[in-house]
């Protein structure tokens, strides 16, 4: 079997993701992050059981049970309440409760962090720091140039590097721009708690000593979310709201958001335990993150087939879709394994990668729009008729999925269609979803 040398732009978890994948399968990786301190970033990242399971496989277990012993290992399930504090209805938070085992969640930069450590053992030329500026192809390679000037090649290149993507400009010739703006901004907080915090939490029954908890408030045109982990000492919060032209679009001072600011927002939840969350909340934690859609595309690969864009640079999903570091981690485990199969041929390897994932990755894309828009106008008469059954309906559960297995299935049939010249619109020659979809109904 012909293994491939590949490029990996883009140390987030898509690509941290595929260097591993491809690592484990014997390729010579490098990876490229122009970051220098990425994993400082961020607050609550989930981790569902489409994508739990690649990482369940990853060093027998060990990295899932890190990020188990740091992060929010006992959800059981969401609590919705309205905006006055009345009850709605409980969701279960994983696909079914026997997924609980692989269902990740915790502060994102301690999750990357990990995983980082994690691949670091398997991939010598992780290079943090050092960034791409261009992107490179021709008959026999792909490279890029770096920001040192340095250029460097490799049978082929994934670029992962994100939804601000240079590779969705310079290899597939997209121009984002600020049409893709949705109007919707979230304000996002991580805080590591003092005593008197955790007081306060457990006042207001954000706080438990036996399970990790995720409690969710709608409002019209707002919703906000609480996850409680480590016995309350670690805690992040999410206030999704109309953009008031306020907010930015990443991790930055400019984005930081002002405490009198926030608390405009917040008077429309009159509920105290609401309430106490912006009460521990201190001046600095929050940042106001602006929501920019980027719209599906058809192409993923490069005229020469040689580079592949994958996670966010290839789909960014918005937040209310729950699945951007789990779709990036699909995208990762089906481009190495279809390189892997590929025996050397990187053209039809992307190519396959990309008909496998295509349907799939479409839906779950269109699944955080529609999440986002439900709060347009919050239908009360029906929420109140049936909460039970609008929660269900809200947040639907995905079906069991293994994106490997799906991948193994699938590979020799689109393999050989591709090595036959099968040709047509993504919609067309991409597998199917599978009979029933990918939720329940």
């Amino acid at each position: 079997m012909t293994l491939p040398s590949v490029i990996i732009v883009g140390a987030g978890f898509g690509g941290l993701g595929a260097a591993i994948e491809c690592a484990n399968r014997g390729m010579n990786v490098r990876v490229y992050e122009k970051y220098p301190d990425s994993n400082s970033h961020g607050d609550i990242l989930d981790i569902f059981p489409n994508a739990g399971r690649i990482i369940k496989r990853w060093n027998d277990g060990k990295v899932g049970q890190e990020i188990h012993d740091t992060g929010c290992s006992k959800i059981r399930s969401m609590d919705i309440y309205k905006y006055d504090g009345k009850f709605l209805a409980s969701t279960s938070w994983a696909e079914n409760d026997e997924f609980h085992d692989i269902t990740y969640a915790g502060h994102r930069g301690k999750l990357h962090s990990i995983i980082l450590a994690y691949a670091k053992t398997l991939v010598p030329e992780i290079h943090i720091g050092l960034g791409v500026q261009k992107y490179l192809e021709n008959d026999t390679q792909a490279g890029v140039v770096l920001s040192n000037g340095e250029t460097v090649w490799a049978d082929c290149v994934i670029a992962a590097d994100g939804a601000r993507s240079i590779a969705r400009e310079q290899v597939l010739g997209i121009n984002d721009s600020d049409d893709n703006e949705t109007s919707w901004a979230v304000f996002r907080t991580f805080l590591s708690t003092d005593e008197a915090a955790r007081k306060k939490l457990a006042a207001h029954g954000l706080l438990s000593t036996n399970d990790d908890l995720v409690r969710f408030w709608m409002s019209d045109t707002l919703y906000l979310m609480a996850f409680s982990w480590n016995k309350g000492k670690d805690i992040a919060w999410t206030l999704t709201h109309p953009d008031d032209k306020a907010s930015s679009e990443g991790w930055t001072r400019s984005s930081i958001a002002d405490r009198e600011h926030l608390a405009q927002w917040m008077k429309d939840f009159t509920t105290e335990d609401a309430q106490v969350l912006l009460d521990i909340t201190p001046q600095g934690r929050t940042i106001n993150f602006k929501l920019v859609y980027r719209p599906t595309i058809e192409k993923w690969t490069s005229k020469g087939g040689r580079t592949i864009l994958i996670g966010d640079a290839a789909h960014a999903n918005l937040p209310t879709a729950g699945q951007g570091a789990s779709q990036a981690l699909e995208d990762a485990a089906t481009v190495a394994y279809c390189l892997a199969k590929g025996d050397g041929d990187v053209r039809l390897a992307l190519e396959a990668t990309q008909r496998i994932r295509y349907h799939r990755s479409n839906a779950v894309h269109k699944s955080g729009g529609i999440n986002r828009d439900v709060v347009k106008k919050t239908p009360w008469d029906e929420i109140e008729a049936d909460p039970k059954g609008f929660v269900e309906r809200r947040w639907a559960k995905m079906r069991p999925w293994d994106p490997l297995a799906f991948a193994e299935e699938h590979f020799p049939k689109v393999a050989e269609d591709i090595a036959k010249g099968v040709q047509g619109h993504p919609d067309v020659v991409s597998v199917p979803p599978p009979p029933g979809g990918y939720w329940y109904s």
